[in-house]
């Protein structure tokens, strides 16, 4: 059975990405009737944007790339730094050009901007000056040359290293190719961004969206602000909070891009904190904050925010990771004035897939299919199920993206032949179409919103040289709203001397730890067990980790209770 949406099919126009932001904007904001309208406010540097003065910045800093960097069509450029205005502006100005952008997480540490930069081979990045040392470390590891001469930082302030220009001095006034779409064919398949994704399983790999996947999804995402009334109002404030990451597809698209096509100021901050986010949304009077579920977690629990007036949001939206019933109702308690909207996607669909209309009072569901969508469910053998019937999720759309970067087998395994997305996750349709994600069939550990692939940290763990096997599921924790990395180790017998299991757990956790980012470290712990289970192909079972481990969460119980797991082949 095939699920359509609910939605008339909408119009995906023939234009490239920054051409229809830019002028999408300055027609929306051209009927506001506001006059403090700026289009992005950077709380870093305390300046504002008007739509006309970002494409402006970006018509610069596109002629300096291409004049004095040489920046040329289907180039690709990596960002690597948090939210600011210049961030948007390097972005659209590498648009401009006919560029391809791929978004590396700043916490990043060298290894892991290493694999990104040897996968995605970019002429050109776009840096912070704190992260230079940090860059300059990954490229050496990489082993793609990338001269310093095609390096910027993006920093407000100018730099005085030698031969690396701040976004200021690469700024120019010569002409340059102004890129646009041609053709249907090229809408379709022109790389616009290359962020990346561990898919439904392994490594990291670069997802090829094109300019018609994101101008299709910020066209999906507008059906329901214009459904749900988030800003058709043009005689009031319309802004949004820009606190999740950019370098992230929800708030690159949902958030930033979305925004500014809708003529909605957009408030950057580099990062979530408290005090901060709450005194910004007061400042600016916020009116619909993007958000994922530790950060409703910390509104909910933290008393802090009892001395902001934070009235004006209307709406919350929650995505990237699963939110439960008893944070939406507490949320519902708390915040009586503010509607909870949840919305369904992945990376590789732009991301939205659905998300909940104003009738919804299915607060379990991710709401109904956006426009331009068609979804399947199938069981394990690949038959279509129908209305109720629990199986993996499959999508198809304009917003789906081209594929995996030089990659054609993962490619193939994730997009079947009918087009349709095989997204990993289970989860059925009732009667009225709406949408329930109930699990993940798919390996990849989300934290707080971020993509842990367990082969990673599999990979780093049989580095060590205690190691012998290994495995890493997702713990979910109830009262943080999120998974965490939890491994499964088998000890090599030369230890040295006096080594407990204890003592061995903690050494490589503390040594993993020390050699990965934030969000992936190993917050479930390290257990010590005396098989792997895999199958006889050599996959490893991960549900049976999942069902069988012990919950206490001390090294040497959680060990005693799972030494006996027999392999479910």
């Amino acid at each position: 059975m095939i699920f359509n949406s609910l939605f008339p099919d909408a119009n995906i126009p023939n234009v490239d990405l920054a051409t229809y932001v830019l002028e999408e904007g300055k027609r929306r904001f051209g009927q506001s009737k506001v006059s403090d309208n700026y289009a992005l406010f950077d709380t870093q540097s305390n300046q504002s944007l008007t739509i006309n003065q970002l494409d402006d910045q970006t018509r610069l800093l596109a002629s300096g790339l291409y004049n004095k960097l040489g920046l040329r069509s289907n180039d690709t450029l990596l960002i690597h730094s948090p939210n600011s205005s210049n961030f948007v502006v390097t972005v659209l100005g590498t648009l401009k050009l006919g560029g391809i952008v791929t978004f590396a997480n700043p916490a990043y540490n060298s290894r892991e901007l290493a694999h990104q930069i040897s996968d995605s081979k970019p002429s050109f990045i776009a840096t912070c000056l704190d992260s230079l040392p940090t860059l300059f470390d990954a490229i050496k590891i990489s082993g793609v040359e990338i001269p310093t001469a095609r390096i910027f930082t993006i920093d407000s302030v100018e730099t005085n290293l030698q031969g690396i220009r701040s976004i200021s001095q690469v700024f120019g006034y010569e002409p340059f190719p102004r890129f646009s779409i041609s053709n249907k064919q090229e809408l379709v398949s022109k790389c616009a961004f290359l962020p990346y994704s561990s898919g439904t399983t392994g490594l990291a790999k670069g997802v090829v969206l094109s300019h018609q996947n994101i101008v299709s999804n910020i066209i999906q995402t507008n059906i329901y602000a214009t459904l749900n009334n988030w800003h058709n109002d043009p005689s009031k404030i319309q802004r949004y909070i820009g606190v999740l990451p950019w370098y992230h597809i929800y708030g690159l698209v949902i958030c930033l891009f979305s925004g500014l096509a809708n003529g909605v100021g957009v408030v950057s901050m580099p990062k979530f904190q408290m005090q901060s986010f709450l005194k910004n949304v007061s400042i600016h009077k916020i009116s619909i904050a993007h958000l994922v579920p530790p950060i409703l977690i910390n509104l909910v629990n933290d008393k802090t925010v009892e001395n902001y007036d934070i009235s004006s949001i209307k709406f919350f939206t929650t995505a990237a990771a699963p939110i439960g019933k008893e944070l939406m109702l507490n949320l519902a308690s708390k915040f009586k004035s503010i509607r909870v909207v949840k919305i369904y996607g992945v990376t590789e669909s732009s991301p939205m897939i659905s998300c909940a209309p104003y009738w919804n009072t299915e607060i379990e569901s991710s709401g109904i299919l956006t426009c331009n969508m068609q979804a399947k469910v199938i069981d394990e053998d690949g038959v279509e199920l129908g209305i109720g019937q629990i199986g993996e999720l499959l999508f198809k759309g304009p917003n789906i993206m081209v594929g995996y970067l030089n990659n054609p087998t993962s490619t193939a395994a994730t997009i079947d032949a009918d087009s349709f997305l095989h997204t990993g996750d289970i989860g059925y349709f009732d009667a009225y179409g709406n949408l329930f994600v109930v699990d993940r069939k798919k390996e990849l550990i989300k934290y707080k919103g971020f993509q842990v692939p367990p082969a990673e940290l599999e990979a780093l763990l049989l580095g060590h040289p205690h190691v012998a096997d290994a495995a890493v599921i997702g713990k979910y924790v109830e009262n943080q709203a999120t998974e965490v990395p939890k491994a499964f180790i088998t000890l090599k017998k030369d230890l040295p001397p006096n080594t407990t299991v204890e003592s061995a757990s903690s050494s490589i956790k503390d040594w993993v730890d020390s050699q990965v980012s934030n969000h992936k470290k190993l917050r479930g712990g390290v257990h010590v067990i005396d098989v792997i289970p895999k199958s006889a192909a050599g996959k490893i079972l991960r549900r049976v980790l999942r069902d069988n481990y012990n919950k206490d969460d001390s090294p040497a119980s959680a060990a005693e209770g799972i030494s006996n797991i027999k392999p479910k082949l």
